[in-house]
């Protein structure tokens, strides 16, 4: 048994030895490490090369930030932000607005929300200066369908309409109302007073108030004190 074991061994050897390249036989002999590299007897192939690092991807471009896009309320008399007082007391700080678009921005309807007496100002761009001081009709207290039609009846006055444009909006700020991101807006006027009619989403929103002069109303730019 031990002899048969000792012939495995040296069996054993002798393959090895036959697998190694002259060169590893060499510097086994000598006690020395085989060359790197070194080509076995067998006839084994060189070492494949590395294959090459993949490519980097180009990393996407950066996506435009929100922050970055132009103020749509460049060209207005006023902006979100601002204090707009009426010669006579009365004020109203602009939170939030609905932006009105045909190509360009074409009118805003800022909101002022007040404890009980909410305010609006419907505001066209530069050159036109003039405001329009709004007050909310509590819903239902003034029957409007989908289609604004060419005259309403408020409170005994009627009132005619001037001017009919299905816009693009877009909403800014806090507390404008949603209507959708198409709407028509219908102005109304009568002899001394203005009715304006959003329909977009939901039920018809109306406001009711005068025009507003220039000269007649200050604007307070955000950020300045009313102390000033």
């Amino acid at each position: 048994m031990t002899a048969a074991v000792a012939g495995g061994i040296l069996f054993g050897r002798w393959v090895a030895r036959r697998a190694r390249s002259p060169e590893q036989e060499a510097a086994a002999r000598e006690g020395l490490p085989a060359q790197p590299g070194a080509v076995a007897a067998s006839g084994a192939s060189d070492a494949a090369e590395p294959a090459p690092a993949p490519k980097k991807r180009a990393a996407p471009a950066p996506r435009k930030s929100e922050a970055n896009k132009p103020d749509p309320l460049t060209d207005f008399p006023c902006h979100l932000g601002d204090v707009v007082m009426v010669h006579g007391g009365e004020e109203a700080w602009l939170a939030g607005a609905l932006v009105f678009f045909e190509s360009l921005p074409a009118a805003a309807l800022f909101v002022a929300p007040e404890a009980g007496a909410d305010r609006a100002l419907y505001v066209r761009p530069r050159p036109q200066a003039s405001l329009v001081w709004l007050m909310p009709v509590p819903e239902g207290e003034l029957a409007v369908g989908p289609e604004p039609p060419s005259t309403l009846e408020h409170k005994g006055e009627r009132f005619e309409r001037v001017r009919r444009i299905p816009f693009r909006v877009e909403r800014a700020g806090t507390g404008a109302p949603d209507v959708g991101e198409r709407a028509v807006v219908a102005e109304y006027a009568s002899a001394g007073e203005r009715l304006l009619v959003v329909s977009g989403t939901g039920s018809p929103r109306v406001w009711r108030g005068n025009v507003l002069e220039d000269g007649t109303y200050d604007v307070l730019a955000a950020g300045k004190s009313t102390l000033e």
